[in-house]
C-alpha cells in the first residue's frame, strides 16, 4: 500500500496507533532534530509484552504506508516515531 491512505482504508487498531503516536509526538517538547518526533519507550513504558508486540507490529504497518519514519541507533535500543506530514494531513476526528 504505497501513497497517503485515507484514515477510513485503515484497521481500527492501527488508526489508534497514528492517532495516538501523532497526539504524542505533538505534545512532546521539540527542539530542532526531534521535531515531531516521540520516543516508543516512553510511550510503551509499563505495558505488558502483549500491548508492546502489538504496537511494534501497527508501527511496521504505519511505516509500510509511509505515515511515519523511524530511527534506531542501536540494536535492542529505543526506537524514534516521527510524524510524516502524510500523517499530519490526516484527520481522525471522526
Amino acid at each position: 500500500m504505497r501513497g497517503t491512505p485515507e484514515p477510513g482504508s485503515l484497521l481500527p487498531r492501527t488508526r489508534g496507533v497514528a492517532k495516538l503516536i501523532k497526539e504524542k509526538s505533538a505534545a512532546t517538547p521539540s527542539t530542532s532534530e526531534s521535531l515531531g518526533s516521540v520516543s516508543m519507550n516512553s510511550i510503551l513504558e509499563g505495558k505488558t509484552r502483549k500491548i508492546c508486540s502489538r504496537m511494534f507490529f501497527e508501527t511496521l504497518v504505519l511505516k509500510s504506508c509511509d505515515l511515519i519514519d523511524v530511527k534506531q541507533d542501536e540494536p535492542y535500543g529505543d526506537i524514534t516515531l516521527k510524524v510524516t506530514p502524510q500523517l499530519s494531513k490526516l484527520d481522525f476526528s471522526n
